[in-house]
């Protein structure tokens, strides 16, 4: 066993100063090897087989394992944070494996949730990795793009799996934001000059309760690092426990801002500009095969401004590890937040 935690050191060692607070939570330790250990004992006790080796580890909103274990399996083995509910992880399950069916590029559920510490933890099928893709790239947008409308359409169904079901990442009734997806993120403590992002972020929560929405499943974080993409098209997909229940523009909203973002590449063109964000809308309606109606036009303008406002509080939270200012969803929202509140979806052509 000894040594079998060194993929799991050399991120750390990658990240610099990482605390690992949800590892802390679920196994007892930040010790590369100790982690590695516990990961080992429940692969053996709800997979039958242990450990071969580490193929890669990653820690953010989830602790993220990808293993190839002794009898040949490729696997990704997940611990999730308390604030997911087992019920909702069963929900997602449910919609991975329709998607899977539908020979949709989804991972196929193997074990969980099942509790461990204070959170619990999951496993499903490794789904194929490939090297950094340009999100920026017309083609590369267009097919994630594409990809999205694809999952509406055939997870439309299951909206009723989570009828009963509240995601970590819903917002509560008259609160500005989610709870932050990570501890790293304290947004009480750092309220001090974030006044700029409240306000805004209050004008389009306003704008959004007041609107009836239909909802349908979602993929939370579409994002070129949560997508594998080749040959024109997306051939694997990630980051589950982002899936739930929200309106198809509020969806859209966060992957138009955030489709080209990969924080495993350096600053300088993580988030698209404001012609991209127009660019990604129109490629989603020519997948979806009609285009937005005035009303989702508005609740995609308003839903914007809600995530970027979200993005830039995570930032502005964190100021000493932020991205540049160039580059960030600070410098979005505050070039397009006032506009898009004021002009609707047209503030993206004077962007």
């Amino acid at each position: 066993m000894a040594g079998l935690g060194a993929v799991i050191a050399q991120r750390l060692d990658e990240w610099g100063d990482h605390a690992l607070p949800l590892e802390r939570m679920l196994f007892g330790s930040t010790e590369p090897d100790q982690i590695a250990e516990a990961v080992d004992a429940w692969c053996r006790a709800h997979l039958g087989a242990a450990i071969d080796h580490y193929v890669f580890f990653d820690s953010s909103s989830g602790t993220v394992h990808g293993l190839a274990l002794t009898d040949g399996r490729a696997v990704v083995v997940k611990g999730h944070r308390p604030a997911v509910a087992a019920a909702y992880l069963r929900a997602v399950a449910v919609v991975q494996k329709a998607l899977a069916d539908a020979t949709y590029p989804a991972p196929r559920p193997l074990a969980g949730p099942e509790p461990l510490g204070a959170g619990h933890m999951t496993a499903e099928t490794m789904l194929p990795r490939g090297p950094a893709t340009d999100g920026h790239a017309p083609l590369v947008r267009a097919a994630l793009a594409r990809g999205l409308a694809r999952f509406v359409e055939i997870t439309r169904p299951y909206t009723t799996q989570f009828a009963a079901v509240r995601h970590p990442m819903d917002v509560p009734p008259g609160a500005l934001y989610p709870t932050p997806h990570s501890p790293r993120f304290d947004f009480a403590a750092s309220a001090p000059g974030a006044e700029w992002i409240d306000e805004l972020a209050g004008a389009a929560r306003t704008r959004l309760q007041a609107r009836p929405v239909t909802p349908t499943v979602v993929h939370g974080d579409w994002r070129v690092e949560n997508l594998f993409v080749a040959d024109g098209g997306v051939v694997a997909v990630y980051d589950w426990d982002s899936v739930g229940v929200a309106a198809e523009a509020v969806a859209l909203a966060t992957a138009a801002t955030t489709f080209s973002v990969d924080w495993q590449q350096p600053p300088g063109r993580r988030f698209p500009a404001p012609p991209e964000i127009r660019d990604f809308v129109a490629d989603y309606e020519r997948a979806r095969g009609e285009p937005l109606a005035p009303d989702e036009r508005e609740t995609l303008a308003a839903a914007i401004v809600a995530r970027l406002s979200y993005g830039a509080r995570c930032e502005h939270a964190i100021a000493s590890q932020a991205p540049p200012l160039d580059d960030s969803q600070r410098r979005l929202l505050h070039q397009l937040g006032p506009a898009l509140l004021a002009d609707g979806l047209r503030a993206l052509d004077a962007g």
